[in-house]
């Protein structure tokens, strides 16, 4: 019994080379934003979830995490900044704007305490590292983007080398 083939992947000049990964998950360690990331690398945000969300992605995907977590405008940071300090409010009477109010959120509050009490902290840079490391050793012919979608022309010369980084 032959085990199936993987389909030859198609080059694409406009696909997701290995020098646009890099840029996009750089641009993503530094904004936080996918769509700005994504338009400095010259591609969609949503090409850049299909890749994330592809079975042969993986290392795409770890760099993605990575980039979130080591980002300085992340989430994280204004979750800590939301807790400590609130979000401000209006405060309206009648109809009208007389003044603002601190609205603090004990649930938020409390699902920080519970996720960053330190036991938990993990070496985000490391973590990062590797990711990049990951993509680095991957085979990197600038030239040789990476399609998504098989060609089916070249269905009968199979090469289960190509893989999607």
């Amino acid at each position: 019994m032959q085990t199936p083939r993987k389909p030859t992947r198609r080059i694409r000049a406009d696909g997701w080379t290995l020098p646009r990964q890099r840029l996009f998950i750089k641009m993503l360690s530094l904004t936080g934003s996918v769509e700005q990331a994504a338009a400095h690398a010259q591609m969609s945000a949503s090409a850049a979830y299909r890749l994330r969300l592809h079975p042969d992605g993986s290392a795409f995907r770890h760099a993605w995490e990575a980039a979130l977590a080591a980002c300085p405008t992340s989430l994280r940071e204004i979750a800590f900044e939301r807790v400590i300090n609130g979000v401000a409010r209006n405060v309206v009477q009648n109809g009208v704007v007389v003044g603002r109010e601190s609205v603090f959120n004990d649930q938020l509050l409390m699902f920080m305490l519970r996720r960053y009490d330190g036991k938990s902290q993990r070496s985000v840079h490391q973590v990062m590292l590797d990711s990049f490391d990951r993509l680095t050793e991957a085979d990197d012919p600038d030239s040789e983007p990476v399609a998504l979608e098989p060609d089916p022309a070249d269905s009968d010369n199979a090469n289960p080398g190509v893989d999607l980084v």
